[in-house]
């Protein structure tokens, strides 16, 4: 059967597809996205949106072959997608998918015969500016991202929550954007190891998808925030996302903004010790918690000091908390 031995995620317009590509001139293969992990069953798919419209581009199957693969479980949409897209095509596979970067540990779960994930994180700033940017091309740069800043801030933190749990997973490796592009060589040593057993080579040949206009590693963008953006507009944006301060690009800014997120941790591992949780586990009915992502995604219940599972069966799936 044809599943994929791991997920790539991240912030979109963050570096996935970059990843992606990676990963296929090391022998490697995928479509563009698929997202199917993010729903309980395939057969739910059909709801997802934009990710079920996308598969007929993306892998470039027919509706006949995308309705059969979501007719059973996860192995066999796998199996039906990968083997209909590459039928002639033995390696190892891949599901990039960015999203899944927001509920990584319950994407890993689903996923059959997976051997782990990779998730590629930047800094808040470029992410803001690249995602503000494509949604107001009319707009200049810091009008656009003042339009949308509340809407960036709670999407960059829910992805950073709900990923971050897994920092210290032995089955989960995050990349840095900015060191991968800076440091290539390191990293790309560092992702083949942990995928392959044996350092990645630079990619080669020509880039699959547009997200990615070249072989070469584009430096000029790396940190363009810090010259199209205001200090003051810079400052506002690390303050919203301080407790995502290990994503942070510069030493000094994760040092300014790091105490926010120690204490943070900290304080969420009390709970955990206090109320003897691990960090994640089945509830009674089957469904997929994570304590620590509960405790650091929801501030309230994290100050209040409540054990995470009791209030999520009392009060948090009554009021549609992830």
């Amino acid at each position: 059967m044809k599943t994929p031995d791991f997920i790539l995620a991240g912030y979109e317009r963050g570096g996935t597809t970059l990843l992606s590509e990676i990963f296929r001139s090391n022998g490697f293969e995928s479509g563009f996205e698929c997202g199917v992990l993010m729903v309980s069953s395939p057969k739910d798919m059909p709801n997802l949106q934009p990710y079920w419209d996308m598969i007929l581009p993306g892998w470039k199957v027919d509706e006949e072959v995308r309705d059969d693969a979501v007719s059973a479980d996860f192995q066999y949409f796998y199996d039906r997608l990968f083997s209909a897209a590459f039928p002639d095509f033995n390696g190892r596979f891949f599901d990039k998918t960015p999203i899944y970067m927001s509920q990584l540990g319950l994407c890993m779960s689903r996923a059959p015969d997976l051997r782990g994930a990779v998730v590629i994180h930047r800094d808040p700033r470029a992410v803001f500016l690249s995602q503000a940017k494509r949604a107001h091309p009319n707009l200049s740069l810091e009008d656009a991202v003042n339009q949308d800043f509340e809407l960036l801030t709670r999407k960059y933190l829910n992805y950073f929550t709900g990923s971050i749990a897994h920092l210290d997973n032995p089955d989960v490796l995050f990349v840095p954007f900015e060191e991968l592009v800076s440091r290539e060589n390191t990293w790309l040593k560092n992702i083949g190891n942990f995928a392959s057993g044996q350092p990645f080579q630079k990619m080669h040949g020509q880039p699959r998808f547009n997200n990615v206009t070249s072989p070469q590693i584009d430096f000029s963008k790396l940190m363009e925030f810090e010259n199209v953006l205001s200090t003051e507009l810079q400052t506002r944006i690390l303050e919203a996302t301080k407790i995502a301060s290990p994503f942070f690009a510069n030493a000094s800014d994760r040092a300014r903004f790091g105490q926010f997120w120690q204490d943070t941790l900290g304080r969420a591992n009390e709970i955990l010790a206090k109320n003897g949780l691990p960090r994640s586990l089945i509830l009674e009915d089957g469904t997929y918690f994570e304590p620590l992502t509960y405790l650091l995604k929801y501030e309230d219940v994290r100050n209040a000091g409540i054990n995470p599972v009791a209030h999520y069966l009392r009060h948090g799936r009554f009021e549609q908390r992830n």
